[in-house]
């Protein structure tokens, strides 16, 4: 069951399947990422490997601005539109069917990105360069595997890192 925890649209359940690359984050992971983050209100939030809106949804609920979802599986981009319309958060959410680096390297709107790639996620390295190159000012919240290795560069840019069970919430500011 994946829910939104917080904010406006607390307790909404979010509809999801079982797809196999899809991993939504836990509410204990949740909570821990957007306590950290602490105040949200009025960002513009990028949600990337965005699965069913989980965290941009959540976002939204407590006072983003907005929020483009990037996912590149179609499956996935029917249950983001589909929570997004049970939400009624139509006018808040764009929704971009494509590649996370591809995104980003042509779009710089975000003040906050969320990223939650597959654990095994092959291209890190590029995903990490285009983080090192954000706008500054940016924060980026990377959710992995908790044996990620961080890159040196990237690494100085970090605020914070909570390990959850298997889970690594690794936060940045560029």
């Amino acid at each position: 069951m994946v829910r939104i925890i917080s904010g406006y649209h607390k307790g909404h359940l979010l509809k999801t399947n079982n797809s196999p690359t899809l991993r939504p984050t836990r509410d204990r992971v949740k909570e821990t990422l957007f306590s950290v983050l602490g105040d949200i209100q009025d960002l513009r939030v990028a949600d990337l490997f965005a699965g069913c809106g989980n965290l941009g949804l959540e976002a939204i609920s407590r006072g983003a601005k907005s929020c483009a979802m990037v996912e590149k599986d179609i499956r996935q981009i029917r249950l983001i539109q589909e929570n997004v319309s049970r939400l009624k958060l139509d006018d808040h959410v764009e929704i971009h069917k494509m590649d996370a680096i591809r995104f980003l390297k042509n779009n710089s709107i975000a003040d906050l990105i969320l990223a939650d790639p597959p654990y095994n996620y092959r291209y890190f390295d590029k995903l990490f360069q285009i983080f090192d190159n954000q706008p500054e000012g940016t924060r980026i919240v990377l959710e992995a595997g908790k044996d990620l290795q961080i890159p040196v560069n990237l690494k100085q840019k970090m605020v914070s890192q909570k390990i959850i069970s298997e889970t690594s919430l690794n936060f940045f500011r560029v």
